[in-house]
């Protein structure tokens, strides 16, 4: 009878040991079906927000190994000094022309180029660059300006970003007016092209809400138009154009109409 007890016993405990290493296998492969939900759940936005600060920084540190740019100060006075001798050379005129060349590669119906012997001015199509009522960059705007920041980079001219909208009031707790949303435009174009290499130190940023239209606000293709970012490149920061939208401006429009 002793052993038969000893045996039951005995099979006993073989009946359940397999239990723990099934166990062990269902939750192991619990964890690897969590660890490839999550890698293929990719957050976009994220993804693009570390793929640009990547290229930021591998930017900054490729400048920063330059002799050159040592620091902002230099680099500021390495700029000035070099659209000085330009100036005083007659060489300021043809990287002028240079530049103009260059920028009105990317002219489109979206990116309309005007130009001056002193200054050239790029005007953007809001909705090329953002959603309605938004300053966020859209993903294609990003590309094209890391293209055009690319050319910015070649010359030492100073650079004014002006925003604006059309005449139709905005109240957000983000934009109470027009004024917050067109300057939040502006200061996004400007901060792009920082991050694409531009130098701070060169921009100047100005919103100037429903002002300066470049068409009557009375048709939505007027509208459309009058909403855009200016972008202006000038031989020095002394070219009236810098401080006077409304020199770039039609006729009618100057004279407040």
């Amino acid at each position: 009878m002793a052993r038969k007890k000893r045996s039951k016993h005995e099979e006993h405990d073989d009946s359940h040991r397999w239990i723990i290493s099934y166990a062990d296998f269902i939750t192991l492969l619990f964890a690897f079906f969590v660890v490839m939900y999550a890698i293929s759940s990719v957050n976009v936005t994220k993804y693009r927000s570390v793929a640009n600060g990547m290229q930021t920084a591998f930017d900054k540190s490729i400048r920063n190994k330059s002799p050159i740019s040592t620091n902002t100060h230099q680099a500021g006075q390495t700029a000035a000094n070099t659209v000085n001798t330009a100036s005083t050379n007659g060489s300021g005129h043809d990287s002028m022309e240079s530049l103009d060349a260059s920028l009105s590669n990317f002219a489109d119906g979206e990116y309309e180029i005007k130009r001056d012997k002193d200054w050239i001015e790029m005007n953007i199509d809001a909705g090329a660059l953002f959603d309605t009522g938004s300053a966020d960059l859209k993903p294609q705007a990003l590309v094209k300006l890391m293209n055009i920041a690319k050319v910015l980079q070649k010359v030492p001219y100073p650079i004014h970003l002006e925003g604006y909208t059309d005449d139709i009031p905005i109240s957000t707790p983000a934009f109470p007016s027009n004024w917050e949303l067109s300057s939040a435009r502006a200061a996004a174009i400007a901060r792009a092209l920082n991050n694409f290499g531009v130098t701070n130190s060169r921009m100047t940023v100005t919103g100037y809400g429903e002002q300066y239209p470049l068409a009557d606000n009375d048709t939505e293709e007027g509208r459309s138009k009058n909403r855009r970012v200016s972008l202006v490149v000038a031989r020095d920061k002394s070219v009236t154009r810098m401080m006077n939208p409304a020199l770039s401006q039609p006729l009618r429009y100057q004279q407040g109409q």
